[in-house]
């Protein structure tokens, strides 16, 4: 493995380390300043500040999380992570996705992250108006 791949190896996989422990500022830590994250047909989200309201917000979302990478494709600075998670949300619902993160990493640092999972899933959860 060349020495991009290696550093593109372990910085992904030190972000699902942290999205594991549940811990949303190691996540971010891991983030250039002006990174990229896209969430395909759900969110959009550029610099560090934003990135770190989201995932303070997003990351408690789902309980019992049972998130497994499938696949990890690395190519220099870029990889493809294939994956599918079970949990159960905060309202109590079961949850079952599956999609791809594309990341790109320069200098031990996620530059971009665009995640591709079945958002018709995701609304079903998460657009519910709860009373």
């Amino acid at each position: 493995m060349s020495q991009p791949d290696e550093m593109t190896k372990r910085t992904v996989l030190s972000l699902y380390e942290a999205y594991f422990d549940g811990d949303s500022h190691a996540m971010v830590d891991l983030m250039s300043e002006d990174v990229w994250i896209r969430f395909l047909g759900r969110a959009d989200f550029r610099g560090k500040d934003e990135a770190r309201r989201f995932f303070t917000q997003n990351t408690p979302m789902l309980e019992d999380l049972d998130f497994r990478v499938s696949k990890l494709i690395i190519d220099g600075f870029h990889a493809a992570a294939l994956w599918s998670e079970t949990a159960r949300t905060i309202h109590g619902y079961e949850y079952q996705n599956h999609g791809v993160d594309i990341f790109e990493v320069r200098n031990s640092e996620i530059v971009s992250v665009h995640e591709n999972n079945d958002i018709n899933v995701h609304r079903s959860h998460f657009d519910r108006r709860e009373n």
